[in-house]
């Protein structure tokens, strides 16, 4: 018989067997086959720019960055970040009729409704730090940059000439692709897209919707070019950056790689993203690789929501606000913060049985309030 495991002490985390451990040595084996005979990576992740990062995000962008250093390590190629900044993200909702209207953060930010820094100041700080902890630099992409790319308009104009294929992949409630145009006059979309209309011919894309103040407004895509600008949702945008990675390898002769928070793996990777790259004929083989960082969960067990928090207040699973809020969680801790964090973060990158897990609020609270009582000892002795 086998000898008996000593069990664990009451500190010690427990890391049960999943399967992809029971495949892997280190992380770096998942991107080993798409790396060969590449000159660099390309690593991208995405984040909504609707305030200020809460902890759930900090984990996943100093993941992003800790799996770029080790895996430029572990296989001797150069790697960039690709952060695209998702300033398309809803900013205001105004109900008119009966129906709900969205403005963009961009939108607002342009009209001087939304100050900048307030709503891209605590994104640019992670990154300037994480970038200059791990050495790896990195590239900060507005969603208006991002939707204008060459790839991601081919591939708009892909689904818009084949409606029907994508229907039931990207709304299959309603079958409504929503590729959003908005208002030329007050920058109104209309969020159900029940009125609108999509075609697609001669190079170009064309959008007609209706503003409830100004009426029937048409936008015109040039997929050769930069002219026009829609709003993709999320089932739209993800297929988009699928096949722009898939462009990216002989592109830039890179391994692609996508690193996304562990909601964007599973039923979302199946029933979304896999079946939208085979119906735009990418051969497996081309796929970009795909990657998820651990869930941060809440105390009920759900992921960490910064929406819910906002809507329900601090009585929103009794969590602290310095854990939904980087500014209020680095005034508490202090920038020893980011350190210990990175310090866990690391081994993850490294460590299948740590990478592909959850771990909840209280668990990353533990480590950060340790640090900064280590933090004050240190001062008190020195």
């Amino acid at each position: 018989m086998p000898p008996t495991a000593q069990p664990p002490s009451s500190s010690e985390l427990i890391f049960a067997p999943v399967g992809i451990a029971h495949l892997t040595r280190d992380n770096a084996d998942l991107l080993r086959g798409a790396a060969r005979g590449k000159q660099r990576l390309r690593i991208t992740t995405a984040a909504q720019l609707n305030g200020t990062p809460h902890i759930g995000t900090v984990v996943t962008v100093l993941s992003v960055f800790a799996i770029a250093a080790h895996a430029r390590e572990a296989l001797d190629l150069p790697a960039t970040v690709i952060f695209d900044a998702l300033d398309n993200a809803p900013a205001e909702q105004i109900e008119i009729d009966g129906e709900i209207y969205t403005r963009t953060v961009g939108d607002l930010i342009d009209t001087g409704q939304l100050d900048r820094a307030n709503r891209i100041s605590g994104f640019e700080r992670l990154l300037r730090w994480a970038a200059a902890r791990s050495d790896v630099r990195y590239e900060f992409r507005p969603y208006s940059i991002y939707q204008g790319l060459p790839p991601v308009r081919t591939c708009l104009y892909t689904m818009a000439s084949r409606l029907e294929d994508f229907r039931s992949i990207v709304a299959p409630s309603d079958g409504i692709v929503r590729i959003r145009p908005r208002c030329p006059e007050c920058r109104l979309m209309e969020k159900s897209a029940k009125n609108l209309t999509i075609s697609a011919g001669d190079g170009v894309v064309q959008l007609d919707s209706l503003c409830p103040v100004h009426g029937r407004y048409q936008e015109i895509i040039d997929i050769s070019g930069s002219d026009g600008w829609y709003d993709a949702n999320t089932p739209v945008r993800s297929i988009q950056k699928g096949f722009l990675l898939s462009a990216e390898r002989e592109l830039y002769e890179a391994c692609s790689v996508s690193v996304d928070g562990a909601d964007w793996g599973g039923a979302w990777h199946a029933h979304v993203l896999a079946p939208a790259l085979t119906t735009l004929g990418i051969p497996a083989a081309n796929w970009p690789v795909s990657m998820f960082t651990p869930l941060v969960l809440d105390r009920s067990g759900g992921k960490l929501s910064k929406t819910l928090y906002v809507r329900y207040g601090p009585a929103y699973a009794d969590l602290p606000e310095a854990f939904l809020n980087l500014d209020v969680l680095l005034d508490q801790y202090g920038d020893g913060t980011f350190d210990a964090i990175w310090t866990e973060i690391t081994r993850w990158a490294a460590e299948p049985r740590r990478l592909h897990r959850a771990y909840t609020v209280d668990y990353l609270a533990d480590l950060i309030r340790a640090s900064a009582h280590n933090a004050i000892l240190n001062r008190h002795t020195a």
